[in-house]
Order: C-alpha cells, then structure tokens, then sequence
C-alpha cells in the first residue's frame, strides 16, 4: 500500500511539472495559429482554443499513465550486478537535480489537492447559486414580447424547449441550464431599452443556446479547476470566452442587420449594470476591455486582443517554460525507455547466504578486466521474465530505481541494519550447528523410520482389506438410504409427526411431565425431555 501511494505522489508531482511546458506548446502553436490564420472568423477560433484546452487535458492524464506504474514485487536485490564505477555514481544521489526535486513532489501534491478542492468548492457553490436563479422571482413576458421570442426561435432552428422570463434577482440578460434552458431578463432593463434593442439582446442570448455554450462552459470550468495551476490553461480558457462571445455577436448581427445599434446596445447594457455576473452564466456583457474589443470588431474597426505588455509576458513566459524542457525532459526519457522492463522492488534479502552485502552488486567480468571497464558505468538485472536489461549511465536509470538505491545504501550503513544481519547470521550458524548435531540426525531418522513403517501399513493386505470393507459397509448404507422402502418409511414417520393425534399428545406428555416436576419439586425445566 505504501509502495502505491508513493507511486501516485511521483506519477502526480512529475504530471503536474510536464503539464507547465506541455501547455506553453499547445498555447504557443494556438498563439501563432491565431496570428496568421483566422483573424475574423469567431467560430474557427473558438473552437481551435477549445480544441487546445482539451489538448492540455488529454496530456496531463496521459503523462499521469505514462508515470503511474502499480508496485511489483517480484524482483530482488539479488538480481542486480553493477561494476565499481556504478555503484559509486548510485551513491552520489544525494547531488542530482532529479532526485532532489523529487523530494519536493509530496509538497507540491499537496498544494495540487488543496488546490483542486478549494476551484471545486468555488465552481458548485455558482452552479448551486446559478440553478436557484431559475426559480427565483420571476415574472412571465408579455404578448409582444413572446412573439419575437419564438420568431427569433424559429430563425436559430432551435428545436429544444426554452423559457423566458423576467427577473429581479439579474442585472444583465443571461441564459442558464442546457436541457431546459432559461433567458432571464431584468425587470429593470425591460422599460429603458427599446423593442428592437431587446430583440438584439435576445438573439444573442439565444445563440448560445443553439452553440450549447452552457454545456462547453461547464466543461471547461471542470478542466481548470483540475489544471488551476497552469497560467496556459487560463490563457487559452480567455481565448475561449472571448470568442464564444465574438461568434454569438456575429450570429446576432447576422439576423439583425443592425451592426451599430446593436454594438450601441452593448454599451447601454455595460452602463446600466451593477453588479457581478454570475458564475458559470452566460451574459450579453462581461469584461470592461472585452466589450470594448467586442464593439470595436463589430464596427470593424482593427482589433488587438492583447496589449503590448501582455505580448511582452507571454512570450517570456512561454520561451522560460520551453527551454526548462532540456531539464526536465531526460527524467520522461528514463521512464520511456524502461517501459517494457517492470519497475525494480528491493525487498529483504534470502538468509541462505551470509555474505557481505555490497559484493553480490558487483559483477564477477568488472574484477577480471579493470581496464576495460572501471571508467565505464554499468548496471545489469533481471526482470520478472529473466529477460536482462543494461544501463551504461546514471542518467539512464528511472528516478524511482536511484531513490531505491539510496534508500538500500543508508539502510545497509546503519548500526540497527548491521546488527540484524549478525543476529541473523548467528540465528543462521546456530540452525547449522543444530542441524549437524547427532541428536537432530537421530531425530529425522526416527521420523523417517515412523514414515516408513506407516506407509507399509498402508500398504500391507490386511489395510487394504479393512479399507475395502469401510467402502462396502459404506455403500451398503448409501444402497439402503435410496431404497424405495427406506423413504416409504421415512415418509410415514414424517406424516406421524405432522398428525394431529401426535401433537396432542406429544402435548399432553409435556403437560404431565410439568405436573410431575412440580409434584417432585423440580425446578430446572430442561432435566426432563423427551
């Protein structure tokens, strides 16, 4: 169980490092994609951000498998040869990159989980909030309105069933659920804007109905709360709502015809609002820069989505989590090439022989030929299958082998370790001597000559002949019990027993039998039975 959770705290730490330079790859190809392709087409862009964002969630859990190995038990120590040269790199450990950030993965688990209940905490806390709007003070829409509402249904071809209404409890329009979805729209908005501005307002709402962004939405607020620490997946989570927002206006503007009216509707929206949107929502209006981006493209006027200083940060950003790859990368090497072969368990050595420790780590070859192999690292063992697998360098062998290591190094050199393996060795000497004696010889002897003389009665004619006439007694009495007569007699002792006759007077010898026992002064009622 222990070996399993260490595991998962290596295969977690080392996915959550690899997930930082994983999605500044993704981030950047989308970053450069954008640049050079699709500029004005909303939808395009929507969907490669999704598409990227699903990407960084795909490689974390596949970088999770490809380091997440279950414990296996079935190699030992006796396994491993290593020349000189090896086994003095193996206890160098201590002044390797990699075995020292290992040491920080339980820290950085831990602040993970944390992390991930705390963004889960927040995100069912809105959706919570979100699905008591849907319920809360509302009021029905009148006529005029409600013929624009299914007109502007009809137009988006959206078939499923969507409520309208109006409530106190928003501030801004919005649209909630994705089974039965609901457009709520404030009470306070409904007399200060004019019909068509409102009619505008809805077939944005509406788009994102027919887009089912709610349901996009929720998964993506699923993925960053798994990944909140990585800056990418929040980068390209802001592509995203950009866009979607971007593809609902050009759906808008399409059945409207009225491109600046209804970017002047946007800006009335912002002006009247005052308060927050909530969570997981999906609202005409947001963010103060992106309206004013999402106005400037709607009156076609040139649109930067991002500011020099922030160009500045993410290409920084981007370029310091690449070039961190030439340090990481080798650690995802080690564990790749040793795939097939499973991972090695140091368990306690066979007391059978009480040699030193450290010799059976060296090959017999490294002592015979010291000039062609003492400044050549190599290490051999034997897997599971007998199939043998070789390292020539430290940086070959996967993290988890030179934890190993060390962890055997600093448990051989220790006093208490020392002193178990010479009382082991003298348990060992003492059974030997035990063994060798005369008085344990004479022991097994008369053992033996029990075995013998019991397996030649076993063996003798008159056992066999005993044994042949338990089977036949046997037989004989299985015989009679599948008798037609034996279960004809049974029968009618079973029917004698259910008779009425015997009940009563089964019944009646209980009754004198307490008479009697009283006469007699008995107090225990269980010294008679029948």
């Amino acid at each position: 169980m222990e070996g399993l959770i260490n595991n998962l705290i290596k295969a977690i730490g080392w996915t959550i490092i690899h997930s930082l330079w994983q999605g500044a790859i993704i981030y950047a190809t989308l970053f450069i994609v954008f640049a050079i392709r699709f500029k004005n087409n909303a939808k395009a862009k929507y969907n490669l951000s999704f598409a990227a964002l699903f990407m960084m969630f795909i490689s974390f859990f596949i970088t999770f498998f490809s380091f997440f190995q279950l414990p296996n038990n079935d190699l030992l120590i006796e396994n491993i040869t290593l020349n000189s040269i090896g086994f003095q790199d193996l206890s160098n450990l201590n002044n390797n990159f990699f075995y020292k950030l290992e040491v920080y993965l339980p820290i950085i688990v831990l602040a993970y989980v944390i992390g991930v209940f705390l963004q889960a905490s927040v995100l069912l806390f809105g959706y919570q909030k979100l699905q008591k709007l849907k319920h809360a003070h509302i009021s029905p829409i009148s006529a005029q309105w409600e013929v624009f509402f299914f007109t502007a249904l009809s137009q988006l071809n959206i078939s499923k069933k969507v409520d309208f209404y109006l409530s106190s409890k928003v501030n801004v329009p919005l649209v909630i659920g994705y089974f039965k979805p609901v457009v709520l729209f404030p009470i306070a908005l409904a007399t200060q804007l004019d019909t068509w501005q409102i009619e505008a307002i809805l077939y944005h709402e509406l788009s994102h109905i027919r887009r089912n962004d709610y349901l996009l939405n929720l998964i993506k607020s699923c993925i960053e709360t798994l990944l909140f620490f990585n800056p990418f997946v929040w980068l390209t989570a802001k592509f995203i709502n950009i866009e979607r927002e971007h593809a609902c206006d050009d759906l808008a503007v399409n059945f409207t015809g009225r491109p600046i009216s209804y970017a002047q509707t946007l800006l009335e929206l912002e002006v009247l609002k005052n308060k927050q949107t909530p969570a997981l929502s999906l609202a005409a209006i947001g963010n103060n820069q992106h309206l004013y981006q999402r106005i400037k493209r709607i009156t076609n006027m040139k649109t930067n989505y991002v500011n020099p200083k922030q160009h500045f940060l993410i290409i920084t950003l981007t370029i310091a989590i690449i070039a961190s790859i030439a340090w990481i990368n080798p650690a995802k090497k080690q564990e790749v090439k040793v795939k097939e072969t499973k991972e090695l368990v140091i368990t306690k050595p066979k007391i059978i022989k009480f040699k030193s420790l450290i010799e059976p780590l060296f090959s017999k070859s490294d002592t015979d030929s010291v000039k062609n192999s003492s400044k050549k690292f190599q290490m051999t063992y034997l897997n599971k299958d007998g199939k043998k697998v070789v390292y020539h360098s430290l940086d070959e062998l996967p993290d988890s082998l030179k934890i190993k290591f060390k962890v055997m190094e600093e448990k051989f050199d220790s006093p208490e370790w020392k002193e178990k393996m010479a009382a082991i060795q003298k348990n060992g000497e003492d059974l030997q001597k035990k063994f060798d004696s005369s008085e344990w010889k004479e022991k097994m002897a008369a053992i033996q000559k029990n075995g013998e003389d019991l397996q030649k009665k076993f063996d003798s004619p008159e056992w066999k002949e005993k044994m042949a006439a338990i089977q036949k007694n046997g037989e004989e009495l299985q015989k009679k019990f599948d008798s037609p007569e034996w279960k004809e007699k049974m029968e009618d002792l079973k029917k004698l027993y259910e008779s009425t006759e015997f009940k009563e007077l089964r019944k009646k010898y209980e009754n004198d039998v307490e008479d009697l026992k009283k006469n007699k002064g008995i107090k225990n009622k269980n010294s008679l039975k029948l």
